[in-house]
This record gives structure tokens, C-alpha cells and sequence, in this order.
């Protein structure tokens, strides 16, 4: 982004920012002057944040989109193209990540996380791209601490970020010197309401007891502003690791297995 976008009021392009992390994100960029487009699969409940937003006096606009789908990918940047005139920021988001083993996976659920973790972000950039070099802007992946420290029984998942992570300095290395960064950010445990849910289905209803440290969307969207800004002009094709060090001591305390319950589990203090 150019020194002097933020005041040209710049335009960033949010996925899956209709709650959780992304909508962290899309409003923490509108907090900071950049005009938001929140896209998700919910476009319905993407509308209804965007809504709440405009009332506290933020240009956001929101607008359904599939990931996974090249024709809508075009929808939602002509929507930025027609309503903001240019596009600073795309961040990609929208994923998913669901349980299982390279031998429980089956084909569907390998097709579909790959898809939109993966091939979702591609798409996104490759429809981004004129507009994003246009404005020498910025792309944002959003990834995880599981893109670099594997953890057993997240198969596609780990798989899927790892792609994404690779994906992420690709880009920064083919769009250098066209002015164009891109760079991950990698959060741990985020306490959301479908990170809940999740944990649930998979026998943790109490998540997050017992995990310390947890990652909110609001400091997310805090490393994306940072990102996003001329003060990170020369960050390029790096991984913003947000999960106060678990990258390094990878601890799998941190985590619950239902099929291993019978083991101690670390008692922590949570993090008020």
C-alpha cells in the first residue's frame, strides 16, 4: 500500500468476515479508516454486521461469497472495483478445519478443505491481482500455527495451511517488483463461537478451559491493520505467529483428544 492510501480511504476485501476471526479483521480495518467489503458464504449474516458497522459510522459494504467458486470471486471484486474504486488489502480468511487422520479423512471432506483453505485463496488472489497491483497492495493469509507444527488427528487441516504458507511466500517472491506483499498471519487458539462448537462435537464442550494464552479476533485484526500499514512497507513473505510461542514449545497439552482421555491433562490457569 501507498504511503498515502489510508487517506485516500483504501479498501480491503475481507473472506468469511461474517463472524470469528474475520469479522475481527474487517472491523478492526474499518476502526482504522480502511473501507471493508465483508464477503462470506453467510452473505445474509455478513449484511447484518455491515449493518452494525455503517451504524457506528464505517463504509463497509458486505456481499455473499463462495471461496471455492471463480465466478463469485468476480461478483465480489467488481463489487470492490465499482463501490471503492480500488483495493488495498485482500485478506483470505475463509476455512475451515475439521478432525480426522490421513486414514480417516475420506475424499469428500480432503476435497473440500482443500478447496476452500486453499484453492479458495488462489482463486481470490488471482482475481485480485490487477486491482492489488494497481494500488501496490498487500495480501494477508490467514493461516495457523498448525502451517509449520503439525498436530496429530488435524490431517487436512495441517496440510491445507502448510499449502497456504507456501502459497503465501510464492506470491510474495512472483510480485516483489510489482509492489505487491503478502504475508500470513498465524493465530493459535481463538476463542469462537465455532471454535466452540467444534470442540464440542469432538467431546471438549467446556473449550477453552485449560487453555492458556488464547488469541482473540480483535488482536487478529490488530496484526492485520499492522500489516496493512506503510510502517510494514518491507515486511514480505513472512508468518506473523500469533499464539504466544506455542510455534516454538508446540505444546500438545494445549489440546484435547477424546480417544486419549484417559491421559493427564496439564492443568492451566486461563489468561483473563
Amino acid at each position: 500500500m501507498s504511503e498515502g492510501a489510508q487517506t485516500e480511504q483504501a479498501a480491503a476485501l475481507v473472506t468469511g468476515a461474517a463472524q470469528g476471526i474475520g469479522l475481527g479483521i474487517a472491523t478492526a480495518l474499518a476502526q482504522a479508516g480502511f473501507r471493508v467489503l465483508l464477503s462470506d458464504v453467510a452473505g445474509a449474516l455478513a449484511e447484518t454486521e455491515a449493518a452494525t458497522l455503517r451504524a457506528a459510522g464505517h463504509n463497509v459494504l458486505a456481499a455473499t461469497l463462495d471461496v471455492t467458486d471463480p465466478d463469485s470471486w468476480s461478483h465480489a471484486v467488481a463489487i470492490v472495483q465499482e463501490r471503492f474504486g480500488r483495493l488495498d488489502v485482500l485478506v483470505n480468511n475463509a476455512g475451515i478445519s475439521p478432525r480426522g487422520t490421513a486414514e480417516s479423512t475420506d475424499l469428500a471432506l480432503w476435497d473440500l478443505t482443500l478447496a476452500i483453505n486453499l484453492k479458495g485463496a488462489w482463486l481470490g488472489v488471482r482475481a485480485a491481482l490487477p486491482l492489488l497491483k494497481a494500488a501496490r497492495g498487500v495480501i494477508l493469509n490467514i493461516g495457523s500455527t498448525r502451517a509449520s507444527r503439525q498436530m496429530p488427528g488435524l490431517f487436512s487441516y495441517g496440510v491445507s495451511k502448510a499449502g497456504l504458507l507456501g502459497m503465501t511466500q510464492q506470491l510474495a517472491v512472483e510480485y516483489l517488483h510489482d509492489g505487491v506483499r503478502s504475508n500470513m498471519i498465524a493465530p493459535g487458539w481463538v476463542d469462537t463461537a465455532n471454535e466452540r462448537k467444534l470442540q464440542a462435537r469432538h467431546g471438549r464442550p467446556d473449550f477453552p478451559a485449560g487453555v492458556s494464552n488464547l488469541t482473540t479476533p480483535e488482536q487478529v485484526g490488530a496484526a492485520a491493520v499492522y500489516l496493512a500499514s506503510p510502517a510494514a512497507r518491507v515486511i514480505n513473505g513472512v508468518v506473523l505467529y500469533l499464539d504466544s510461542g506455542l510455534h516454538a514449545a508446540d505444546d500438545a497439552g494445549m489440546v484435547f483428544f477424546p480417544d486419549r482421555a484417559g491421559l493427564p491433562f496439564p492443568q492451566r490457569i486461563e489468561e483473563a
